[in-house]
């Protein structure tokens, strides 16, 4: 089971081509067990994968007080055991705006930017996160439930660019359960996160209540899940490139905001349009993540039955305009 563990991780690996010959490679350790799993097999794969160097970023989020603190000392007291350089820093999240954004939101983009400093701080190539399979199940759903587009339900990418750097999650095909069974049985050492149980949140209520029920009715609902993603992914994909390819000859930055030609818009699949209008609206400066299905609903009825001079306004403060001939987006 151990060596199985380990070749099912290398064909991940693979599979998307995760890692150069030379790499240096950032892992994001928390000292849960999914991280500290992932070092544990960065380190058995080193010479195999062919990398430089491993080296490891932990982020104190201040939110949990000693119990965080001792989870960096064992993240640090492991890294130095083994010989890896360790970069730690900590935050006090409790102090940070809000900006309408849930505590879970404010940690996620604290860490991201915190690993994009680790890693111009390391040399890496790369940045590695433990993401599970359970993560990906849990992620799926909690879009799916609170109404994500297609964009949202293809989930966690098991590889993609984050600034300069390539992000990869090697664990992305495997299950808690099983990567919990393999470290107690080798008598590895890993740290528990008591907000992982806490119902306050929403994942928690989703990884405890909700998926535990809905595997009464199909037991491999996470590995379904996980595939859903992966099929979605591929179409998002391809959208996304036509999306680029054809926005950039149509949109156009102006001192305002963007404005595309009507006649170019209206004649694309909804699903390239839909793209096209999503980046139309980031560009002008407007909140993405707080579009609904009522404002795609009235952005399409903008484009294809409004009048010259009506308008939409958007998340962001961005209202959509129509005049004879272009759709244009500004800040009102």
């Amino acid at each position: 089971m151990r060596s199985n563990l380990a070749e099912r991780a290398l064909k991940t690996i693979r599979h998307y081509a995760m890692f150069r010959r030379g790499d240096t490679v950032l892992a994001a350790v928390s000292g849960g067990p999914d991280s500290i799993f992932l070092l544990h097999l960065l380190e058995k794969l080193k010479s195999k994968l062919g990398l430089k160097e491993i080296a490891v970023c932990n982020l104190d989020h201040g939110l949990r007080g000693k119990e965080s603190l001792g989870d960096s000392l064992f993240v640090k007291k492991y890294s130095a055991a083994h010989g890896l350089r360790f970069i730690h820093k900590k935050i006090d999240l409790k102090k940070r705006s809000s900006g309408g954004l849930s505590t879970e939101e404010i940690a996620r983009e604290a860490r991201y930017k915190f690993f994009n400093e680790a890693a111009r701080k390391a040399g890496a190539d790369v940045i590695v996160t433990g993401h599970t399979l359970d993560d990906q199940a849990e992620t799926v759903l909690m879009r799916f439930i609170k109404g994500a587009s297609l964009k949202g339900i293809v989930g966690i990418s098991p590889s993609r660019t984050e600034g300069k750097f390539r992000m990869v999650r090697p664990l992305i095909e495997l299950e808690k359960k099983e990567i919990v069974r393999y470290l107690d049985a080798c008598g590895i050492s890993y740290r528990i996160d008591s907000t992982n149980i806490e119902p306050i949140y929403f994942r928690n209520v989703v990884r405890k209540e909700i998926i535990p029920f809905l595997e009464k009715y199909n037991p491999r609902l996470k590995r379904v899940l996980s595939n859903l993603a992966e099929h979605l992914r591929e179409d998002f994909e391809f959208i996304s490139a036509e999306k680029t390819r054809i926005g950039n000859a149509i949109t156009r930055k102006t001192g305002s905001g963007v404005e595309i030609d009507l006649k170019d818009v209206v004649v694309q699949p909804r699903a390239i349009q839909k793209e096209i209008l999503r980046d139309s609206l980031e560009k002008a400066g407007g909140d993405v993540k707080k579009l609904s299905f009522r404002h795609w609903k009235e952005i399409e009825a903008l484009i294809r039955h409004g009048n010259k001079g009506n308008s939409v306004d958007l998340p962001g403060r961005v209202r959509a305009s129509r005049t004879e001939n272009l759709l244009t987006f500004r800040i009102i």
